[in-house]
C-alpha cells in the first residue's frame, strides 16, 4: 500500500545545494541589515543630538572622544576616524526612516538621503590660479584642494557630504541637511591664510607691515578659548618645531616692537563697527619678551562663533589657492520630504504592477517570480543601507529611479526563463528537466544583456555629474542583484513547489505531455 503524502513532504524532497542556502542567508542578511529595532527613549535622544548647532555637537563628541581611555594612545588619523565615528552615530536620527511601532519599541531604517531628499545645499566651487607660485591649476592643486574643504566640511558635523571633482578646476559640494548654508559657505570658502608680519618703513617714509615668512601653515594646533566673562573669546594656537623656532627668532628680534597678525591679507583686530582693521589703521601687539615656548594667541575681540570658526579654519590647513562659489543650490527639508513620499508612491506603485503583470500572465511561476522580487528589493536596500563589506549608498532621486528601472529589468530576466521553460515543455521534457533547461539556456542571454547595462553604468559613473553617478550606481547595483535573484533564487523557488500543484499548466511526472499551441 502507498505510504499517504503529508503536506511538507517536498520539503525533504527537495535537493537543498547551495542555492538554496545561499537565498535563506540573502534574505535573512537582508531583513538583519535593513531593519533595526531600537526604544522610543533612544531615538528621541538621538533626535536630541541630530538638531544640535553643529559648534556644540562638536564640542560635544570632540569631549566624549578625549573622554575615551586610550584617546591619548591614538595618532593622528585614529583620532579623526573615532571623531568621525561619533559623529555618524549622533546623526543617525537625521536618516531614520520608521517603519513601524509596537508598544516601546519602533522597527525603523536609516537609508543614507541625498540633499534633494533630505533638504540640504550643493555648492559649486572653481578654484583660482594664484601666480606666481601657483601660475595653473593642476590636478595635484586641485587634490589639494580638496582634501582641505573636506576637512573644513566635516567640521561642521555634516557627515553625509559628497565632494567630487568637475572637469579641470571645479568641484562640486553636497550637504544634505545643513542647517546653516552661510556658515558653510563662509568656512569653506576662505583661503584661512594666517600670517605673522612685522611693521617696517619705505624709502618714502611709509609704514608698511612687511612679510616674515611664518604663516598658519606652521601650526601644530589651535583651539578656540574664552576670556573673562565668556562673551569674548581667543584662539590660543602651539607651532610645530620648526614653526616654533622661527617664532623664536621673530619674537626675540621683535622685542619692544610691535608684530603683527593678519588672515587672509587683513588684521585680525576688529575695529568698533565689527569688521577687520584696515591694514593702515592697525598697529599690531607689541612682543614684551621673547616667545621661546613656541605657543601663543590670537586676540581681536572675537565672537565665539569667530573664534571656532578661525581655530577649525587653521586646523583644517590653509586652501592652495584661493576658490569661488559660482553656483549655489539649495533644497528645504519641506521640499527633500515631499520628494521622498512622491518617489515611494511611485516605488510601490512600480513593484505592484510589476508584480500584478507577473501573476496575470504566468500564474503560480509568476507567483514565484514576485517572491524573488521582493527578496530582490530587500537586498537592494540592504546595499544601499551598508553592508560589513559595502559602505552605505547615498540615495537620491535619480538614485531611486534606477532602482526602480532596475526592478523591470529584474522581472525581464524571469521572463526570458520561463518563456524557454515553456518551449522545453513543448518539446516534451518533465517538468523538472524543462526548468533546468530554461534557465541554462536562457542564461546566456541574460548574462549578455546585464553586461552591456553594466558597461552603460560604468560609463555614466566615470563620466556624469553627481545626479548621473547617483542613477548608475544603483541602476548597476540592482543589476547585479537581480542576476542573483533570478537565476539562484526563482530557480531554488521554483523546485520547491509541490509536484501536485503544478507549474506551466504542467503536473511534475517523469513525462510532459507537450503545450498545446494556444497556451504557448
Amino acid at each position: 500500500m502507498a505510504r499517504q503524502r503529508k503536506p511538507l513532504d517536498f520539503l525533504t524532497e527537495t535537493r537543498w545545494d547551495w542555492k538554496a542556502i545561499a537565498v535563506v542567508v540573502a534574505f535573512v542578511g537582508s531583513l538583519l541589515t535593513l531593519f533595526q529595532v531600537e526604544t522610543q527613549s533612544r531615538l528621541d535622544e538621538l533626535q536630541k543630538l541630530a538638531n544640535l548647532p553643529p559648534s556644540e555637537l562638536h564640542e560635544q563628541i570632540q569631549t566624549k572622544a578625549e573622554s575615551q581611555s586610550d584617546w591619548k594612545k591614538m595618532n593622528k588619523f585614529e583620532q579623526d576616524d573615532l571623531i568621525k565615528q561619533l559623529t555618524d552615530e549622533a546623526q543617525i536620527a537625521n536618516n531614520i526612516q520608521i517603519i513601524g511601532k509596537y508598544q516601546k519599541y519602533v522597527i525603523f531604517t536609516s537609508l543614507k538621503l541625498g540633499l534633494d531628499l533630505r533638504g540640504g545645499s550643493q555648492l559649486v566651487l572653481q578654484a583660482m590660479p594664484a601666480p606666481p607660485l601657483v601660475p595653473e591649476v593642476t590636478p595635484e592643486v586641485m587634490r589639494g584642494v580638496e582634501t582641505v574643504i573636506n576637512n573644513r566640511i566635516n567640521s561642521l558635523g555634516v557627515s553625509e557630504t559628497i565632494i567630487q571633482r568637475s572637469g579641470k578646476d571645479r568641484l562640486i559640494v553636497e550637504m544634505p541637511g545643513i542647517k546653516d548654508p552661510q556658515q558653510a559657505k563662509d568656512r569653506i570658502g576662505t583661503t584661512a591664510l594666517l600670517e605673522f608680519k612685522e611693521l617696517a618703513e619705505t624709502p618714502d617714509g611709509t609704514r608698511v607691515w612687511k612679510d616674515v615668512g611664518l604663516t598658519g601653515a606652521d601650526f601644530k594646533h589651535a583651539q578656540a578659548v574664552p576670556m573673562g566673562g565668556g562673551n569674548v573669546w581667543r584662539v590660543t594656537f602651539e607651532f610645530k618645531p620648526d614653526g616654533a623656532k622661527k617664532f623664536g627668532e621673530l619674537t626675540s628680534r621683535l622685542v619692544g616692537k610691535p608684530i603683527g597678525i593678519f588672515l587672509d591679507g587683513v588684521p585680525t583686530e576688529r575695529d568698533e563697527d565689527g569688521l577687520p582693521m584696515s591694514p593702515e589703521k592697525y598697529r599690531g601687539v607689541n612682543v614684551r619678551e621673547p616667545i621661546l615656548a613656541g605657543s601663543g594667541e590670537i586676540t581681536g575681540n572675537f565672537s565665539k562663533e569667530q573664534s571656532v570658526d578661525l581655530a577649525v579654519k587653521l586646523n583644517a590647513g590653509a586652501l592652495p589657492v584661493p576658490i569661488r562659489i559660482i553656483e549655489e543650490r539649495t533644497v528645504g527639508a519641506t521640499l527633500g520630504q515631499d520628494s521622498i513620499q512622491k518617489s515611494l508612491v511611485a516605488g510601490v506603485v512600480g513593484i505592484a504592477m510589476v508584480m500584478l503583470f507577473m501573476i496575470v500572465v504566468y500564474g503560480l511561476p509568476g507567483l514565484v517570480a514576485d517572491a524573488a522580487l521582493i527578496l530582490y528589493a530587500l537586498a537592494t536596500l540592504a546595499i544601499f543601507r551598508g553592508t560589513p563589506a559595502t559602505p552605505p549608498i547615498t540615495l537620491t532621486l535619480a538614485g531611486i529611479a534606477g532602482f526602480i528601472l532596475s526592478i523591470g529589468m529584474a522581472v525581464d530576466a524571469n521572463i526570458l526563463i520561463f518563456e524557454r521553460t515553456k518551449e522545453e515543455l513543448r518539446g516534451g521534457k518533465s517538468l523538472f528537466t524543462a526548468i533546468e533547461h530554461g534557465f541554462s539556456r536562457a542564461w546566456p542571454s541574460i548574462r549578455d544583456s546585464n553586461f552591456n547595462s553594466l558597461i552603460a553604468c560604468t560609463v555614466l559613473m566615470l563620466f556624469g555629474t553627481s545626479i548621473v553617478k547617483g542613477f548608475a550606481v544603483t541602476l548597476a547595483i540592482g543589476v547585479c542583484v537581480s542576476m542573483f535573484t533570478a537565476v539562484t533564487a526563482t530557480r531554488t523557488l521554483l523546485h520547491l513547489i509541490p509536484k501536485q500543484f503544478g507549474l506551466f499548466g504542467q503536473q511534475g511526472g517523469a513525462k510532459s505531455a507537450p503545450l498545446k499551441n494556444k497556451e504557448a
